[in-house]
């Protein structure tokens, strides 16, 4: 009985090895990650980390001071020296731009890479899981398709033999700045339109209508609380501004005028969507302007904003 009993013993031990075994002290790598929900799911929360959170930058304010339009106040400020020609090749902010929208669209494509993160489980109620996967599964298509779209608008535009140029288009978790990576070609303009909008409908498909409690009865997951992350109501507008852009006579040589008319009808749809579905939602046009309230009607979507008051003293007059 006791040789028995020993035996036992031992199978049991066998058995339970996996669970008994030590998990690793948090050292991730290419081949352990997949293991790690949290890892897959920071993919995500990376991409919108990287997103500006202050409009008085030289990403935007700024950014009119590299044209006519505006005046830096201070003379060291990097977009006066570019539009005075002073500007150097270490203070370039446009590499910067560049790396910051590649690397959001690397962490947008390793989670969707052989949908890996729609096919992780995330929580261990398989009702709520699937809503989580499906909002990730959707903001990871939205967010590649608003880095796209932010290198379009930077550096689309006509090559050396007149032909319109986009970005080079990277679907697969490639870090581009590898020296091991290869060559990368930029892409027609149009293909990069092409694929944002693509991408746009692939989110479309995922994200709840709008990040609104009236709208579900799980707002643990959804609602609210998704503030700042995408939904249908961001990815419409970011598809009003893709086919505005492709409207301007700049890129739309023909004068196709059904750029200008999908524009019109996803910027339609936001609009109706602020006045009449959240107007029956205690929306207030005539509120006071709040950046910490998700149903303004001056916000359709925003990074975590940081709040300043120095905008108004960017430029001149002093």
């Amino acid at each position: 009985m006791k040789r028995l009993f020993l035996v036992f013993i031992c199978s049991a031990a066998v058995s339970c090895s996996d669970i008994l075994d030590p998990l690793p002290n948090g050292h991730y790598t290419d081949g352990n990650y997949e293991n790690y929900p949290s890892v897959i799911r920071g993919f995500i929360d990376k991409g919108y980390s990287l997103l500006p959170t202050t409009y008085a930058g030289n990403e935007y304010a700024y950014l009119e001071c590299a044209t006519d339009n505006a005046v830096a106040r201070e003379r060291t400020q990097v977009m006066r020296r570019l539009a005075t020609g002073s500007l150097t090749q270490a203070d370039d902010p446009f590499a910067a731009w560049w790396g910051r929208d590649y690397e959001g669209i690397y962490y947008a494509n390793r989670f969707l890479h052989n949908d890996l993160g729609f096919n992780t489980r995330f929580l261990t109620d398989r009702e709520a899981d699937d809503v989580l996967r499906r909002n990730l599964q959707g903001e990871a298509y939205a967010l590649r398709a608003w880095w796209q779209y932010d290198l379009l608008r930077k550096w689309g535009g006509r090559g050396t033999d007149g032909r319109l140029l986009g970005f080079p288009i990277v679907l697969e978790p490639v870090d581009v700045f590898d020296a091991d990576a290869g060559s990368f070609e930029r892409a027609t303009y149009e293909e990069c339109v092409k694929q944002i909008l693509d991408d746009c409908d692939r989110a479309l498909e995922y994200l709840p209508e709008a990040n609104r409690d009236w709208l579900t009865t799980n707002t643990n997951l959804e609602g609210a609380i998704r503030w700042h992350r995408f939904d249908q109501l961001s990815v419409k507008a970011l598809k009003a501004l893709v086919y505005l852009q492709w409207a301007s006579p700049a890129f739309n040589p023909d004068n196709d005028l059904s750029r200008w008319e999908n524009a019109a009808k996803y910027a339609a749809e936001v609009m109706d969507f602020k006045l009449t579905q959240d107007g029956a939602h205690g929306f207030d046009p005539a509120a006071a302007f709040a950046w910490t309230d998700p149903n303004s009607p001056e916000i359709i979507w925003s990074s975590d904003y940081s709040k300043g008051s120095t905008l108004e003293k960017l430029f001149y007059p002093a």
